[in-house]
């Protein structure tokens, strides 16, 4: 294997909300693709401090090391280099972005990032972008009706996603409800169920269950943007990378209610689990909101909980 180059790497927020992107020139390795900007880090630097030196170099900014935070880690391996890519978020800084270097830069709007081609590495990196940092689960209900008032109840908590988890339901109730659901609150439902009925439903996100990830075969079979599953060990994320899923949870972090006999992995084993594979991965399990920057301090995209929203 490639000997592995670090890289550190931002997106760069300005105040309305745009991402910074430049373009690689054709000479360099993935030349002529867009990227978010950053560079190697050398032997015996901090990450952060690698962050800065090149965005200064590159860019002529000063980042604010305070509205910085980690965003993803994303070990990749191409046939002829291996990359490790830091990212951060970077939502302050100072001097007008430039390309120092004769690069090309585009200020761009989050919901347009598909639009444009990135590197391979890049790819979770844009995921990570469009994905929430807060999803809802939904506990249990009585009714149609109580799904419904519960659901609201979640987004007004702060959740960004809703996962609809209702397997009490017979599966034509399920799609219906995933149907309505994604009518009244005008936001993404992720429907945990089967690629069968994700795309009866026509939903655009679909989480599977871990035995469900390892039957699959094929994520093309699902029609729709966001395909995730839930995963508990190396197996089961190993088998998401390979399929090219966008997203996985990963449980139990912390002992939950549900399940108080079943200990949490704890935070170190989350970190080095999140951090090992490329994609985002959502911490489970025991989850509040003051959770929430302690997850992204290990490697994780956000929180996915049931309590704290249900």
């Amino acid at each position: 294997m490639p000997e592995l180059i670090h890289v550190a790497a931002a997106a760069i927020f300005n105040p309305e909300g745009q991402v910074l992107l430049a373009l690689r020139s054709k000479k360099q390795h993935q030349g002529g693709l867009w990227e978010f900007p950053g560079g190697k880090v050398e032997a015996g630097e901090l990450v952060r401090d690698a962050l800065a030196r090149e965005l200064e170099e590159e860019l002529g900014i000063r980042i604010d090391q305070m509205s910085t935070r980690p965003l993803i880690q994303v070990p990749y391996h191409y046939p002829d280099k291996s990359v490790l890519l830091d990212v951060f978020k970077v939502s302050g800084f100072s001097g007008v972005p430039h390309g120092a270097e004769g690069q090309p830069l585009e200020w761009v709007n989050i919901a347009d990032l598909d639009k444009y081609d990135f590197p391979a590495a890049n790819t979770p990196i844009v995921n990570a972008l469009l994905l929430p940092e807060k999803i809802a689960v939904t506990g249990s209900a009585e009714s149609n009706a109580q799904y419904i008032e519960k659901s609201a109840g979640a987004f007004n908590k702060g959740a960004q996603w809703l996962m609809l988890r209702a397997h009490g339901l017979a599966s034509a109730e399920r799609t219906e409800l995933a149907r309505h659901l994604m009518d009244r609150e005008g936001a993404v439902v992720c429907l945990n169920g089967s690629i069968e009925e994700a795309n009866a439903a026509g939903v655009d996100a679909l989480h599977l269950t871990s035995s469900r990830l390892m039957a699959l075969q094929d994520r093309s079979v699902f029609k729709g943007r966001w395909l995730s599953a839930s995963c508990h060990d190396e197996e089961q994320l190993q088998q998401a990378v390979a399929l090219g899923l966008d997203f996985v949870t990963l449980s139990p972090v912390n002992p939950t209610a549900t399940h108080p006999d079943q200990e949490g992995i704890g935070w170190d084993a989350f970190s080095q689990l999140a951090n090992a594979y490329p994609l985002p991965v959502y911490a489970l399990g025991g989850m509040a909101a003051e959770d929430l920057e302690i997850c992204w301090d290990h490697g994780g995209q956000g929180i996915c909980a049931i309590r704290e929203f249900w």
